[in-house]
């Protein structure tokens, strides 16, 4: 046999496992890596502007500052539909922008609250109102203290 023949295959051998060990570790060891090693995450906040339910999946469409995303969850399905509406304001870990996402990692849900002016904080009633003698007080009423 040739002396060659032995190195080049280690070579060979090890050029393939160090090039294919880095992508091979981050798939099937990511939940034993410690966090200084895993990919580092950049947070995507992104408005939920339809929100569609299959038996086995929830697509959702957001509306980033970057553009537009469709996220698919097929893990932990009912859990997603009660907790994102419409309108709610969504936190997802993403590597980077990518118009379609499949089980991204949920960081933060905002609920959507509407401001309406026609409920409104009721005023204080802790304090009743003293009127005078004339028009009826309030004074006269059996449960009353004064205040003073």
């Amino acid at each position: 046999m040739r002396p060659w023949v032995i190195p080049a295959t280690v070579f060979l051998l090890g050029t393939g496992l160090g090039l294919s060990g880095p992508m091979l570790a981050t798939r099937y060891l990511d939940s034993y890596l410690p966090a200084f090693l895993k990919d580092t995450m950049h947070p995507l906040e992104g408005s939920v502007t339809h929100k569609q339910r299959q038996e086995d999946q929830l697509l959702v469409t957001m509306t980033t500052q970057d553009g537009s995303i469709l996220a698919t969850f097929q893990q932990r399905v009912p859990e997603i539909d009660l907790l994102i509406e419409e309108r709610d304001l969504v936190t997802l870990d993403v590597p980077q922008y990518k118009p379609f996402v499949h089980d991204p990692t949920l960081i933060r849900v905002t609920k959507h609250t509407e401001m309406n002016p026609a409920v409104a904080t009721p005023p204080n009633t802790s304090v009743p109102s003293t009127q005078t003698k004339e028009s009826g007080s309030m004074n006269d009423s059996p449960g009353f203290v004064p205040l003073n």
